[in-house]
């Protein structure tokens, strides 16, 4: 599999594992070797575990797939749901993390509470990821509605309406087609 779409942050290329083709979804991790090819691609906001097991697999898929829709919500497509609230914090609480004062006592470090699997730590931190889009004042979250994408991604700028140049061209082919088509 090809990641070539990671954008660098977290929450978003977490949520971006499932791949639109046309307009049907695509599961793009969907076995163990998947999410190994997948961790070794992403930007990790913890430690890459050495090895995950299927059961890691299922506990990504739940997190991704309750992060996916709530990061699709607030972009204004899709609905809340309360079970994928508690599904984040969940994750979150799994590994609670304060932060402590650093050797030079002007910085500060996390430190985890109790005991932790590296996967569990990982995802807690791209729980925790999500949590701080959906929490923080930014405005820049869109959804790239153009064909074959359905991919979430940051603003550059405020008019921005696909996540990149090959989608704003796949999206003015099709309005272009659509236009002619009718006539």
């Amino acid at each position: 599999m090809s990641w070539q779409w990671l954008e660098g942050y977290p929450s978003l290329d977490f949520a971006n594992t499932v791949i639109r083709r046309g307009w049907t979804e695509h599961e793009a991790v969907t076995s163990v070797d998947d999410l190994e090819s997948w961790l070794d691609a992403a930007a990790l906001p913890a430690p890459r575990p050495t090895q995950v097991t299927q059961e890691d697999l299922e506990a990504f898929l739940t997190v991704r797939d309750a992060a996916l829709r709530l990061l699709r919500e607030a972009t204004g497509h899709g609905t809340r749901h309360a079970s994928d609230v508690r599904t984040l914090n969940e994750a979150l609480l799994r590994t609670p993390e304060v932060k402590v004062l650093g050797d030079d006592a002007e910085s500060t470090a996390s430190q985890v509470v109790g005991p932790a699997s590296p996967f569990t730590l990982l995802l807690a931190r791209l729980a925790a990821e999500v949590r701080d889009v959906l929490a923080g004042a930014r405005d820049d979250l869109a959804l790239c509605d153009a064909p074959g994408c359905g991919q979430l991604f940051f603003r550059r700028r405020t008019n921005q309406a696909w996540c990149g140049p090959g989608c704003g061209n796949r999206a003015r082919v099709a309005r272009h087609h659509a236009t002619t088509s009718q006539s």
